[in-house]
C-alpha cells in the first residue's frame, strides 16, 4: 500500500476494547507489571499454555474413549480408586505436555 506505515517486524497492532485497555492500565499503574506490553506477552503466553493443556486434556479423554470402546478399562470401586486414577491421568497429561515443548 502506498503511504501505509508498516509495523515492525513481530509487532502486531490492535485496538482493545475499553474495559481490557482498563484492565492493563489498573496492572501496570498497580505495579504488577511493568509495561502494557509486558502485561500483554504474559497475557499470549498464558493462554497459549492453557490452549496446550486443553489439547492434551482432550487427546487423553479421546484415548480413554477409544480405550473404552476396546474393552479396555478399569472399574473403579472407591475414592482411593478415583484418586489413583486422578492421578495417573495428571501424570500422562504432563508428560504430553512435557513431550510436546
Amino acid at each position: 500500500m502506498v503511504g501505509a506505515q508498516e509495523a515492525p517486524i513481530g509487532v502486531i497492532q490492535v485496538q482493545l476494547p475499553d474495559h481490557i485497555r482498563e484492565v492493563i492500565d489498573r496492572q501496570v499503574a498497580g505495579g504488577r507489571v511493568a509495561s502494557e506490553a509486558e502485561f500483554l506477552v504474559e497475557a499470549v503466553r498464558r493462554y497459549a499454555e492453557e490452549l496446550e493443556t486443553e489439547a492434551a486434556i482432550v487427546a487423553e479423554a479421546t484415548a480413554g474413549l477409544e480405550d473404552a470402546d476396546a474393552g479396555c478399562y478399569i472399574t473403579i470401586s472407591g475414592p482411593e480408586d478415583a484418586e489413583a486414577l486422578h492421578r495417573r491421568v495428571m501424570q500422562r497429561v504432563a508428560e504430553r505436555l512435557a513431550a510436546e515443548r
